[in-house]
């Protein structure tokens, strides 16, 4: 059983201040909580989501505030490399040819569900990208969000100042169409085939005009390394990560788990049990490896981790923590820790 795409929350951004900036802290609460995502994500965007809870975030969030342009806001909020290291590495591409090219095999890093396009003819480039999924919940604000970082992308090698021929985009056209396109410097095609910024082919051969400093250039091979941010690609791997999300609020119940998914209770413990697992085992391995995280890496009392992982004691966490490792949580702590 596959699992739903997902994406990396760093996609999200400044969403959670601009939230606050335009309606207050409660807002950002509403919102969040509306789509059942913990607030501990505010904090913390390292963690992994499904590609349409973080549409619906954003969905959520133009109701909010009101604000039928809140997606391209976002996006023109963010740089590209805000993204990550999937980003950072496609900005390292020498020419704007290898930078397009390095989008379409290395987005699967990022996020699946989605893929990057690019096709010329009669001089003329299409760099595109698509929601391969059918999600509808947050499509446009999606598309108004990634377009303005792919935009801001191009410029690092054709000059802030630089136009491109036309923008596509998948959406019928909205009433403040004009004002889109005066945000993207360039006219509007709507309701194409995918959502996609149109130039001269002759352009690709342009090299970077500020290329990004060696110290945070990232090759294929240091990619191929951070695997562990790839999407997850099955049942179990999906509940794995969101179980790791909602610890960020100490909360890991089966039904929330479900909801985040888009599938009933029930059927997400079917395609568990078809990957021989239980939600329950899942819940018990992914505590005691963030236990162990915690213990090793950071100052806080064994205590204040318990708490944090959702056990109403010291006794029940030390109890579980033995029964997983074979020794007490304090086994694992090093040894300038255990003498502060």
């Amino acid at each position: 059983m596959t699992a739903p795409s997902f994406t990396i929350a760093r996609g999200l951004g400044p969403l959670p201040r601009m939230l606050e900036t335009m309606r207050g802290a409660s807002a950002t609460e509403r919102v969040f909580r509306s789509e059942g995502v913990p607030l501990g994500l505010v904090q913390d965007q390292n963690g992994k989501l499904p590609l349409r809870v973080l549409m619906a975030l954003i969905e959520r969030s133009a109701r909010e505030v009101g604000d039928s342009l809140f997606g391209l806001r976002l996006g023109a909020a963010m740089r590209p490399e805000d993204f990550g290291p999937v980003v950072k590495y496609m900005l390292a591409a020498p020419d704007l040819r290898t930078l397009l090219r390095r989008s379409i095999r290395a987005v699967a890093y990022q996020q699946s569900g989605t893929e990057f396009i690019l096709e010329t003819w009669d001089g003329v480039a299409r760099w595109g990208y698509r929601v391969v999924e059918p999600i509808s919940l947050g499509r446009r604000h999606h598309a108004d969000h990634v377009l303005m970082p792919m935009l801001a992308g191009l410029r690092r090698y054709l000059g802030h100042t630089w136009a491109p021929i036309h923008i596509e985009v998948e959406y019928d056209r909205p009433q403040r169409w004009r004002e889109l396109e005066q945000h993207f410097d360039a006219p509007v095609i709507f309701g194409a085939a995918s959502n996609a910024i149109l130039f001269k082919s002759s352009l690709l051969a342009r090299a970077a005009l500020n290329p990004i400093p060696l110290r945070d250039v990232i090759t294929f091979r240091d990619l191929r390394q951070a695997v562990r941010e790839q999407p997850p690609l099955t049942a179990a791997e999906a509940a794995r990560e969101l179980i790791k999300l909602r610890l960020l609020d100490s909360v890991v119940d089966i039904d929330g788990a479900a909801n985040l998914l888009g599938v009933g209770t029930r059927t997400l413990q079917r395609q568990l049990t078809q990957e021989n697992l239980t939600y329950r085992e899942l819940v018990v391995q992914t505590r005691m490896e963030r236990a162990l995280d915690l213990i090793r890496e950071s100052s806080q009392t064994i205590t204040s981790i318990a708490f944090s992982l959702g056990y109403g004691d010291i006794a029940s966490f030390t109890h579980a923590f033995r029964r997983w490792t074979g020794f007490p949580p304090s086994h694992y702590r090093p040894q300038e820790a255990k003498t502060k």
